[in-house]
């Protein structure tokens, strides 16, 4: 009895250790969560909503470029103005003074250079001559007085005084000789030219000062540079106001825009939208087809997205103001007329093989209701656009292409894509 005990536990024993023996099971696959696109297909937009806010296309601060005190303002908020209407305008008078002066100053240079040009008259000739004769007449008495005090100063019949004195009026009435006859002969043959053209500089320097003033004059009305509507005053009537001081804000509200964040997965199919459709939260009941204007080349570091701007006209019936809120999605319906030559995919999906030389892409098959097998598909690269590399050889229009972690990929690794609304 006791063998038959002890051989039974034995048996226990065996089949307990036979069964802590045997192999465990096979635990599941990870599902690795990847971003991934659909290249060149515009419906993988067509579910997406972007935000946004309107603004005019065009708004400006207006100022003078001069100070003074406002005379006019005849505008308030809210006024539509066509291009050149007065907004504004200062105290003309200091700057009409200005001008007027100016050119005065203009004028009477002009006069002279005309003069200079033209030299003397003949009635200004003879009173040179007669200015030659004169000085040359006091030029021979000088001399001969000299003369005279020369022979008697060494008899002491004249003074040391009086002969200094002679000496000197024979000098100046020889330097007087001299300058009446170059007077005479720049009457005779007109101005130097080196002085005609300092005359000129002269006058240019002149003109420069008048059309100075007169812009400055102009300067003191300010004047609307396009059709718009005035959005905001910020002075009152009767103030003294700096240059560069803010006056007034003009919007040109017959074109909106709207600029909205488009993720990085979905950057590179901007180019092929043809139409956005826009809706307002202050006009819910209706949308308005717009066009891409701009696409942004340059990411924000925190959100990894992309600025696009749309365009859409004013419509006639209702108004959209700046500031409202906005939601665009993509028009699917309105498609472009054939495919694009090159697919466009982000930088970040293109890689190098283990031979370091040829570019590869990891594509995504479906294998499940939201799961994908990856494969690795050889590709050729074309140029560096705007949006993303350009493939001209490797990838059809509507394929998945892993966006990121393309290096932690294996072949057939099945994974879901992580980035909602990337599908």
């Amino acid at each position: 009895m006791k063998n038959l005990r002890a051989f039974g536990c034995l048996c226990a024993v065996v089949l307990v250790c036979a069964g802590g023996c045997s192999p465990p099971a096979a635990e599941p696959d990870v599902i690795r969560p990847v971003r991934a696109i659909r290249v060149g297909d515009l419906q993988g937009m067509g579910g997406r909503q972007f935000s946004g806010r309107a603004t005019a296309k065009i708004g400006v601060d207006l100022s003078f470029q001069v100070s003074g005190p406002l005379v006019s303002l005849p505008v308030d908020v809210g006024t539509q103005v066509k291009a050149g209407d007065v907004l504004a305008a200062l105290d003309p008078r200091d700057f009409r003074a200005a001008l007027d002066s100016a050119q005065g100053n203009l004028a009477r240079s002009q006069a002279n250079l005309v003069a200079m040009e033209r030299g003397a008259r003949p009635e200004e000739i003879e009173q040179l001559r007669a200015r030659v004769v004169q000085a040359e007449a006091t030029y021979r008495q000088a001399v001969a007085e000299h003369d005279r005090n020369a022979r008697l100063l060494p008899d002491g019949a004249v003074s040391q005084s009086d002969y200094d004195a002679s000496l000197a009026r024979r000098d100046r009435s020889e330097a007087a000789v001299t300058q009446a006859q170059e007077e005479l002969n720049i009457g005779l043959r007109g101005a130097r030219e080196e002085d005609l053209q300092a005359k000129r500089a002269e006058i240019q320097a002149l003109e420069a000062a008048v059309l100075h003033a007169r812009n400055q004059l102009d300067f003191a009305t300010l004047t609307a540079p396009f059709a718009g509507t005035v959005a905001a005053r910020y002075v009152d009537n009767f103030q003294t106001v700096q240059a560069k001081q803010p006056i007034a804000r003009l919007l040109d509200i017959s074109k909106i825009e709207v600029t909205v964040q488009v993720p990085e997965s979905l950057i590179s199919l901007v180019p092929l939208v043809q139409q956005v459709l826009c809706r307002f939260d202050a006009i819910a009941d209706r949308e308005f087809p717009g066009a891409v204007t701009k696409i942004g080349t340059e990411a924000s570091q925190t959100t990894r997205t992309f600025p696009v701007t749309v365009q859409l006209d004013q419509p006639e019936d209702v108004q959209i103001l700046p500031g409202m809120a906005a939601s665009l999605r993509v028009d699917t319906s309105v498609l472009p007329n054939q495919a694009p030559s090159d697919i466009v995919v982000p930088p970040s999906a293109v890689f190098a093989g283990e031979a370091g030389q040829q570019s590869h892409v990891w594509i995504l098959q479906p294998e499940g209701t939201d799961t994908f097998r990856a494969a690795l598909r050889s590709v050729t690269t074309g140029r560096l656009t705007p949006t993303g590399v350009a493939i001209t050889d490797g990838l059809q229009t509507g394929e998945w292409v892993v966006t990121a972690g393309v290096n932690a990929l294996q072949a057939d690794q099945v994974v879901r894509i992580l980035e909602e609304g990337s599908r």
